[in-house]
């Protein structure tokens, strides 16, 4: 019996849990970061496909109101992960319909793509919950 009721007491606290972070969520901004490792070699040219290509769409999502900002970083000292992208968005639901409409703008069948593509040697993706940021970006 008592193992049952523990059992049930942690199966509470990860419900509760999981409940408090869904919500969260829904009703916070998101900050996604992007990392991809390209040889060093090829960075010159994958920053000129990005900024040529890509970063006048993103700038356009913005101005839409897709995202709420966007941004490139690169590795000047540390790890291994050198081009990297991030985008802030009001929240899930927000950055899907961008991710959405993102892929839609670049097409299958884009030149510039395949080529940044056959340069990232490996990616990740990290989807964090914004808690504390100042200034607050707009909600509307």
């Amino acid at each position: 019996m008592k193992n049952l009721i523990q059992t049930l007491s942690v199966l509470l606290i990860l419900l509760l849990a999981t409940s408090t972070i869904q919500a969260q969520e829904a009703d916070t901004p998101l900050l996604v970061v992007s990392f991809q490792k390209v040889k060093m070699s090829d960075m010159s040219k994958a920053e000129e496909l990005f900024e040529n290509n890509f970063a006048p769409i993103l700038n356009a999502m913005v101005d839409e109101g897709f995202l709420l900002s966007w941004g490139r970083f690169v590795h000047a000292w540390g790890d291994e992960w050198n081009l990297n992208n991030w985008y802030t968005a009001k929240d899930m639901k927000s950055f899907s319909a961008f991710w959405d409409e993102y892929i839609k703008r670049i097409g299958a069948e884009n030149e510039a793509w395949e080529m940044l593509r056959e340069m990232i040697q490996e990616h990740k993706d990290n989807i964090y919950v914004i808690t504390s940021q100042y200034p607050m970006p707009p909600t509307e």
